[in-house]
């Protein structure tokens, strides 16, 4: 049976393909640019695959299934890049299916394993299995499963194919019905993945990712877990009389800091890479208190508020030791982005890394899971299709149709919050529905304060800190549970933000303060069940 869409997508590709052989010099000359390229081919090249990368039909900027990266910012040989396209399928427009890195023809992508690795980096990290890498004069599918390692970046199975293969009706059929917009629809990438080979040996043992490799959530936990150990022994050993607990909540307080400073990093959010410069300081662990210091008076929140390890009778890591963790952790060749690590990913990676705490006595530091987690047999993490279906089918129903201000005063509460799934869940649900209703009455949006970027109203960090403090509170008997949740929120508000309009809102507060609002009376600890919040505890300590 003849495939018209599939058909009529060759006939299309045939020009292109005809095109760049006719102006092939020109074409694969140095000075020929990837702007141009993409502009020329790589754009066409996906819209005969049937997918709407100029917007010709999806105007609203919420609902559209192909994201670009419009203009690259100038960047340093060290900054991290964006990816150049992001396809999705509605009505899911945050889950990417795959990515395309584009460059221009004049590069030999084999021979350039820094191109695989970024391909990798963007796919692995937002949970994609496969993404493409092309210049239109070549078109790799590359696997993404693996945790991405620039030594090994071209030992994946990737598959390659020239211009020329476009006009082999064969060759052009497996990418068609790999990556087309109707086959992406009918699960191809899934079903693509489900045959490529399993990982063998021990690594299958682990929890998986598609295909037989761990997934982000894994490595990144172990990850963390080891620099929890060496940090917390470090702590130990420059400060004896450090108990258990306060060890736990020092190394708590470093881990979230870093991670929190790593992300607003590879969201371009700071200016500077403050990791990158701890790494290469004599003084690694002071210029990282220094530098909490002065980003506490412009963020805000509990990430950076005066703590025990930052006052000078406290001491710190090793400084060569932190150094090492901080050179390790900002490298370009890290397999880690927190661009494009979906934030309830870090989540769950938190609620796992909270079930464990450090163990100090007076000869050694170990870490060990926390009874109750042992005892009920680990710690177990709310899948997000579980939290969305809740949260669509509660939340939902009951903002439906309702204005902003009539939301505003409306409560939303998860009593015993962990590490904050469902209280994402729900602010991710409200932005959403409040950027849909500005989209729909712009005169609205711009009398409530919303900004218009890129043919969007979108929410200014003011409206969002609003919706925030209105909407969302929580209760966790566990306070290092109350302060990761605080932190998974704040990186959810500044998920879309830019360097741009942190230092707006920096500049129009007094005092250049209050990038992240106050959620110390939203997300409190505390005991919902035996506990009253209003005339404090109901039971003794031991009764308890």
């Amino acid at each position: 049976m003849l495939d018209t869409n599939f058909e009529k997508a060759f006939a299309d590709v045939q020009v292109l393909v005809k095109k760049f052989e006719k102006g092939i010099d020109h074409f694969m000359s140095p000075s020929y640019s990837e702007s141009e390229a993409r502009q020329d081919f790589i754009d066409d090249f996906f819209i005969a695959l049937g997918w709407d990368v100029t917007h010709r039909f999806q105007h609203d900027p919420y609902k559209q299934e192909v994201k670009i990266e419009k203009s690259q910012k100038q960047q340093s040989e060290t900054a991290r890049k964006r990816a150049d396209y992001a396809f999705h399928v509605a009505p899911n427009y945050k889950e990417v299916k795959f990515f395309v890195e584009a460059k221009k023809p004049s590069v030999h992508l084999k021979g350039a394993p820094a191109h695989y690795f970024q391909t990798i980096k963007y796919g692995w990290n937002a949970g994609c299995a496969v993404s493409i890498l092309t210049d239109f004069e070549e078109f790799v599918i590359i696997d993404c499963r693996a945790k991405p390692n620039i030594k090994y970046a071209l030992n994946g199975r990737h598959e390659s194919f020239r211009f020329t293969d476009y006009a082999d009706k064969e060759k052009f059929a497996k990418i068609y019905y790999l990556f087309s917009r109707e086959s992406v629809e009918q699960k191809s990438i899934e079903n693509y993945v489900d045959s490529l080979p399993k990982a063998q040996g021990r690594v299958s043992q682990r929890q998986l990712f598609k295909g037989g490799y761990q997934a982000i959530d894994e490595s990144f936990l172990e990850y963390i877990d080891g620099i929890r150990e060496t940090i917390a022994k470090a702590f130990k050993k420059s400060n004896a009389d450090l108990d258990s607990e306060a060890l736990t909540e020092a190394t708590q307080k470093t881990i979230d800091r870093l991670v929190f400073i790593r992300f607003l990093e590879d969201k371009l959010i700071e200016p500077i890479n403050h990791i990158t410069e701890w790494s290469a300081s004599a003084n690694a662990w002071k210029s990282f208190i220094n530098d909490c210091k002065t980003l506490n008076v412009k963020y805000n929140g509990v990430v950076f508020k005066p703590h025990f390890i930052d006052k000078e009778n406290f001491l710190g890591a090793d400084e060569k030791l932190f150094a090492d963790i901080c050179s390790d952790l900002s490298s370009i060749n890290s397999p880690y982005d927190f661009n494009y690590i979906p934030i309830h990913i870090l989540g769950s990676i938190y609620e796992r890394f909270l079930g464990k705490i450090v163990i100090a006595t007076a000869k050694q530091v170990r870490i060990e899971e926390k009874p109750e987690v042992r005892k009920a047999g680990g710690v177990y993490y709310t899948p997000k299709y579980i939290v969305d279906y809740i949260v669509s089918n509660t939340v939902g129903k009951l903002i439906e149709n309702k204005t902003p201000d009539k939301i505003a005063e409306m409560h939303f509460a998860d009593i015993a919050c962990g590490s904050g799934s469902f209280l994402i869940g729900v602010y991710d649900y409200l932005l959403q529905y409040h950027k849909e209703y500005y989209q729909r009455y712009p005169t609205r949006a711009k009398a409530d304060g919303c900004v218009f970027v890129d043919g969007a109203n979108t929410l200014s960090i003011k409206q969002k800190q609003d919706i925030l403090l209105n909407n969302i509170y929580g209760v966790d008997i566990d306070s290092q549970a109350v302060e990761v949740t605080q932190l998974s929120l704040f990186l959810k508000m500044l998920e879309d933000e830019t360097l741009t309009s942190t230092m707006l809102q920096a500049k129009q507060t007094s005092m250049y303060t209050k990038v992240l609002p106050d959620l110390t009376k939203n997300i409190v600890c505390g005991n919902s069940l035996i506990e009253d919040k209003n005339n404090g505890k109901i039971f003794t300590n031991e009764d308890e």
